[in-house]
């Protein structure tokens, strides 16, 4: 019968598989003679025990059974970590499990800071390394706080990452398991990492360290110092020391914190040459048990090396794993990208908007036209990096406060804390609240509306309307004046939609911030302050960017414009960028059609008997109405009051149809997208991460939207309806 726990000393080979990888090359690394601080394994069997004695099994396969994991985009991956971890954050192991453990635990960390670490079958294998994709904790101190601590490293083996990169590599999801370490923990006075072979240069060694923990490097809050060593020799080649050692990671009362250094660690190297020498011969070592290079983790305590962990090291990694995990975002690195971010970045998006602008494409002739098209797309391109470099990962800012949220509230409900966040000033509903003004004038005066309806307007109206177009004009949805004033009748001509007032929930931010000690509470404080910024940039940025792709798009549509008199047989829409440039530098030439990939028919088994479909649930409510289907953006503006959007996503550059909505329905998935924010703000029922919504709903049909549980009801019985009539049965706003 395979063991529960297994201390170091009495690991065995035959316990490879239970103990996972990591583990057991902790157990080969004291075998050959080198430190390793004291650890036991939780092994796989005791997941497998808490698993079958509660019902979590089978939620989480319900959750996986959503959506397909491949289909899934980075919000629905969060989305469905959160909800399982949850889970796991909320169901204690069983009684007679529970006593096991701690009755082992108890002899060797009763009194002691640990470390509570995955080990997953297979993690850091030299064909599945897992490097970053399960959860560590470190200085864990207490029983209760082990035991709560190994639920946490078991429900990490259903991360967002983890799940990606076992999708990617044709694991068994279902089947996956988790071994958990439980470590003393080492308060080193210097730790770092040693790479036997360098990934970048095969003859040389590389050694970083830093003052403090290696918290601080793995998360990379604090810059190292550098060695290049000669592998063959042990010279040192090259030491590249950081701009400067003003921070390190340290222990506190509850865990870590990243603190300014003394004047002392300011100035002094974090390793002697004896220290790179000792650590130069641990890694050779290491390579040779290990038949491979290695990366290494040490610490320095007292003047003894301790090594934490060894792995191979890998030359490469999949560029879609390491995008995955740079969207986790420690506190610290959060703060300086916000300050890059609302101090840099949008304010030279605004700038670069303001410079096209000024520039008029109709005084261009054709060939500068076609140039500055060209620069254009280049600056939009740039910006589209930039914006998945920096923007995305600071939407981790939501994420995290979320899972700190609930790590120490533990409310039933995993999406409790967006109530924090809504509210944070967002420029989607300041354009809607600007439409509806106008809209409101329209409405109090019927003898205005009229003439808005034959595009008939006055002087005052005129100039508000001018002044909302010059802001979110274009936009890839207002390409013209005519198109916002067609929008604005239509608010006029319905009940005005206005965003429900928000409850008080300073008694929610108070609880959330008495239960951190009183060190910890302006920690908790940041984090809500992060929270809230990165929920009002997530709608913003995407503005911000949207405004300087329409400037691309105002010069496609001229160019359009002037090359539309050569083409008799097509339509101009049909016409690809590189011909349109080539016709604006050659007069003559005759452009040709794009040939456009043949689309792949839709005929899922039994789709006319579908009547119930299941997404993610993403604002709270339950509506029947008639399905508006939204599949290019001149749909958005065949939108009546009352009906559902059923869409592949909303944008913030199309939120301005939101008011006139009952429900949302999404093909993409996610709390933390566009159109669930929206919503939420809006206080309207939504679904979202339903693959193939806009196929499988049409447009006339009556759907139920229940945003309580993620269930979209499609009553074709009822047959199509007239569009625009809808009934609320409930609508709730908590």
């Amino acid at each position: 019968m395979r063991r529960l726990v297994i201390p170091m000393e009495k690991i065995r080979e035959s316990d490879r598989d239970t103990i996972g990888s990591k583990a057991f090359s902790l157990h080969d690394i004291a075998e050959a003679g080198l430190k390793v601080p004291v650890f036991v394994c939780i092994s796989t069997r005791a997941y497998e025990i808490y698993l079958e004695s509660s019902s979590l099994k089978g939620s989480i396969l319900l959750e996986l059974s959503r959506k397909d994991i491949k289909d899934m985009r980075w919000e629905e991956m969060w989305d469905t970590s959160l909800r399982i971890r949850n889970m796991f954050l909320n169901t204690p192991m069983s009684e007679g499990l529970d006593r096991k453990l701690r009755g082992e635990l108890n002899e060797r960390f009763t009194d002691i800071p640990v470390v509570v670490r995955s080990s997953a079958p297979g993690e850091d294998s030299a064909m599945t390394s897992f490097a970053g994709l399960h959860e560590s904790y470190v200085n864990v101190r207490g029983m209760d706080s082990i035991m709560d601590h190994i639920r946490l490293v078991w429900a990490s083996l259903w991360s967002d990452a983890a799940l990606l990169y076992r999708e990617e590599l044709g694991l068994e999801i279902e089947h996956s398991s988790m071994s958990v370490i439980v470590q003393e923990l080492i308060e080193g006075d210097t730790s770092g990492i040693v790479f036997s072979k360098s990934p970048d240069n095969g003859e040389q060694m590389v050694i970083e360290a830093v003052h403090g923990l290696n918290k601080g490097l793995v998360d990379g809050d604090v810059d190292p110092d550098r060695w290049m060593i000669d592998r063959k020799t042990a010279f040192t080649i090259r030491h590249d020391k950081p701009s400067d050692r003003e921070r390190l990671v340290v222990l506190s009362n509850t865990g870590t914190v990243l603190k300014k250094a003394n004047s002392r660690t300011l100035s002094a190297v974090p390793l002697s040459e004896n220290d790179i020498n000792e650590l130069y011969k641990i890694a050779q070592i290491l390579e040779r048990r290990f038949v491979q290079p290695q990366d290494i983790e040490w610490t320095i305590k007292d003047g003894v090396i301790y090594v934490l962990q060894s792995r191979p090291v890998t030359a490469s990694e999949d560029n879609e794993k390491l995008w995955y995990l740079s969207l986790s975002r420690t506190i610290e690195n959060l703060k300086d990208l916000r300050k890059k971010i609302e101090n840099e970045l949008i304010p030279a998006m605004i700038s670069d908007v303001r410079i096209l602008q000024s520039i008029k494409p109709a005084l261009m002739d054709n060939r500068k036209l076609a140039r500055e098209i060209v620069y254009r797309k280049r600056l939009y391109e740039s910006w589209d990096k930039k914006y998945k470099d920096e923007f995305i990962p600071f939407a981790h800012g939501m994420r995290l406060f979320g899972q700190v949220y609930n790590d120490v509230i533990r409310p039933s409900n995993p999406y409790e804390f967006m109530d924090l966040l809504q509210g944070a000033g967002l420029l989607s509903i300041k354009r809607n609240e600007d439409l509806n003004r106008l809209a409101g004038k329209l409405r109090k005066n019927s003898s205005l509306l009229s003439k808005a309806k034959e595009n008939e307007i006055g002087e005052d109206l005129r100039k508000d309307l001018e002044d909302i177009f010059s802001i979110f004009g274009h936009a890839g949805i207002f390409k013209t004046r005519e198109a916002m004033l067609k929008h604005i009748v239509e608010l006029a001509s319905s009940p005005e939609k206005v965003i429900p007032e928000k409850k008080d929930i300073s008694y929610m931010e108070n609880r959330f911030i008495s239960a951190f000690t009183e060190e910890n509470r302006s920690f908790a404080e940041e984090l809500l302050d992060i929270g809230r910024t990165s929920y009002r940039l997530r709608d913003n940025d995407n503005i911000y960017l949207g405004r300087i792709e329409n400037q691309f798009l105002v010069l496609l549509d001229e160019a359009k414009r002037r090359v539309a008199s050569r083409v008799t047989d097509i339509d101009i829409d049909d016409i690809g960028e590189e011909e349109l440039l080539k016709a604006l530098d050659h007069d003559n030439y005759i452009p040709a059609k794009k040939v456009r990939a043949k689309e792949e028919s839709f005929s899922p088994m039994g789709m006319e008997r579908i009547r119930q479909i299941r997404g993610q649930p993403a604002g709270k409510g339950l509506v029947t109405g008639i399905a508006r289907v939204i599949v290019n953006n001149e749909d958005l503006f065949n939108a009546r009051y009352g009906e559902i959007l059923v869409c592949d996503s909303i944008n913030p550059n199309m939120t301005f149809v939101v008011p006139l909505a009952s429900g949302i329905v999404e093909r993409r998935g996610g709390m933390l997208i566009h159109g669930a924010i929206i919503a939420r703000e809006y206080g309207i029922p939504c679904v979202t991460g339903i693959p193939d919504a806009t196929r499988i709903i049409k447009n006339g049909d009556e759907v139920t939207v229940d945003g309580y549980l993620g269930i979209v009801t499609i009553h074709r019985d009822s047959g199509r309806l007239q569009m625009g009539r809808f009934s609320l049965y409930l609508c709730s706003s908590q």
